[in-house]
């Protein structure tokens, strides 16, 4: 088969920059495949924090004198409890104000009630296991942890057409990792089947 030199070197060019920059990468979505996979090993006791407030500022209120959402009320959150309020729901209820946070690896859950002015509340903490395992799956995490594992994808799909690429000059080393390839799906694909009966 004939391959562009051209296309071989740049082939090579991607494959060996991709894997550096790639390296952390593989090695943190493995390692963290593996704990997915062992979560009755590798899970720890969640942390239960008891959240309680005497006292909190005057927030913006409207004219019925019911709390809304404001700059002063995410500054209020973030400061006294670590809330990010792009991953948090706050429910407005009258005198009462739910906020309903879940971050990789920890909830908090706030009652803030305006007519006796207190908060109270609970903070769990999951654990470093299983915040790196919500970040493998990126549950409760921002856009820009989503975009970063999208494109992570694209760059290991193309370092693995690089290397395909590569093999393509060498028939016999070509023809042998193809059959290579060809074994392992089959073993893979009868452990699947049997894993499922």
């Amino acid at each position: 088969m004939a391959i562009n030199r051209i296309f071989v070197n740049w082939s090579r060019t991607i494959h060996v920059f991709l894997s550096i920059v790639m390296l952390i990468v593989l090695v943190f979505f493995s390692i963290t495949g593996i704990t997915l996979n062992r979560v009755d090993t590798f899970t720890a006791e969640p942390e239960f924090t008891e959240i309680f407030l005497e006292s909190f500022p005057d927030l913006p209120q409207d004219n019925d004198g019911i709390l809304i959402e404001s700059p002063e009320l995410d500054d209020f959150l973030s400061g006294e409890f670590g809330i990010d309020m792009e991953l948090a729901t706050v429910t407005l209820d009258s005198d009462l104000m739910f906020v309903d946070y879940r971050a990789p690896g920890k909830t908090i859950f706030i009652e803030v009630d305006l007519a006796l002015g207190e908060a109270i509340g609970e903070a769990t903490d999951y654990g470093l296991i299983a915040m790196l395992n919500d970040l493998h799956k990126a549950r409760d995490t921002d856009m820009l942890w989503k975009w970063l594992i999208d494109i992570s994808a694209v760059l290991i799909v193309l370092f693995s057409l690089a290397g395909l690429v590569l093999l393509l000059p060498n028939k016999f080393r070509f023809k042998r990792v193809a059959l290579y390839s060809a074994i392992g799906t089959v073993l893979i694909s009868i452990g699947y089947w049997l894993g499922t009966m």
